[in-house]
């Protein structure tokens, strides 16, 4: 089998590409549907994974592809057979490739999404591979632990930022990942309530876990004004909020939009007293907390190339 990869992420395309293509991926999904190819879709990426028999039926698809969608070509990246898709779908499980270096969120999403199990065999034989042995990775170089997360990241912006040391009341909108965590790892001065855009009883749930209460996204006008945060992550592939939404709030109001496509319409960040925040201006942030973890990241790093050199050797003698 040949393999490959095409895929865009947080370091080669800007936010609003990413926006554009995940908008896109219904016609995407619908180019692959009856090809060998297996496509991931996350907040910070688009990737898909292609097995073929020979190399002309892959640059075939790539070249055919490439018509259909040029302008995700100038931002893509092409990894070209197995040794080069093992490596970056092993780095990327490792967490080695995640904005924030060393998440175990992006493990888990790629658990799950392998064991849906609608990847063609030979990329679920190798999906398979990689995440055995990037879980083992995760724990010999201490990266397994939950608390490297985006959380973590913005309750520490936001108490370096509001350091009166007065409680501070959020609003979470969504029930995601990111909503997940923001409840499991509530810091004490936090109180946490959270709006339910679709899902009410997962909205419920979250709001037990982080000790707070639950509303309906129709009530969050009249919430604003009691609030110091708002944060949002939602999977709309629409803006849930505009300006008119925060005409009646009190500044200073700070806003973490988190999900992408994004939530809040950016002209929302001119309003005066409001501080708007998406992914990529937690940048620094984020950096910053990559900082703390370097000693395990060069393990894992080292660990993934030991790997691969194994899988070669091990790839190179079945072969003949």
């Amino acid at each position: 089998m040949y393999f490959y990869l095409i895929g865009i992420d947080y370091k080669t395309a800007p936010q609003g590409v990413r926006e554009y293509f995940y908008r896109k991926r219904l016609g995407i999904i619908d180019f692959w549907k009856a090809k060998e190819a297996a496509l991931l879709f996350t907040c910070n990426r688009i990737e898909i994974y292609v097995a073929t028999q020979n190399t002309d039926t892959a640059f075939g698809y790539l070249a055919e592809f490439s018509k259909v969608y040029p302008d995700l070509f100038k931002y893509a990246y092409v990894k070209y057979g197995e040794r080069e898709v093992f490596r970056h779908t092993l780095r990327l499980a490792s967490g080695l490739e995640s904005q924030l270096e060393g998440e175990l969120q992006i493990f888990q999403q790629l658990d799950n999404w392998h064991r849906q199990g609608h990847l063609p065999f030979a990329l679920d034989e190798l999906w398979g591979n990689v995440l055995s042995l990037a879980k083992d990775i995760r724990v010999k170089s201490g990266l397994n632990e939950e608390g490297n997360n985006i959380a973590g990241v913005v309750y520490a912006d936001l108490c370096k930022r509001l350091d009166s040391g007065g409680p501070l009341k959020i609003i979470v909108i969504g029930t995601g990942k990111i909503a997940g965590l923001l409840a499991r790892y509530r810091q004490p001065r936090i109180r946490l309530n959270f709006v339910a855009h679709k899902n009410y009883e997962k909205a419920k749930e979250l709001s037990r876990i982080a000790q707070g209460e639950v509303f309906l996204l129709k009530d969050l006008s009249g919430l604003l004004s009691k609030t110091d945060v708002l944060i949002s992550a939602t999977s709309s592939p629409h803006y849930v909020l505009k300006k008119r939404d925060f005409l009646n709030v009190r500044p200073p109001f700070y806003i973490y939009d988190l999900a992408l496509p994004r939530d809040v319409e950016p002209t929302v960040g001119e309003l005066p007293g409001i501080f708007l925040q998406n992914l990529n201006d937690l940048t620094g942030a984020i950096q910053q907390f990559n900082q703390g973890n370097q000693e395990n990241i060069y393990l894992a790093s080292r660990l993934v190339e030991e790997a691969i050199e194994g899988y070669t050797e091990a790839a190179y003698a079945k072969n003949y």
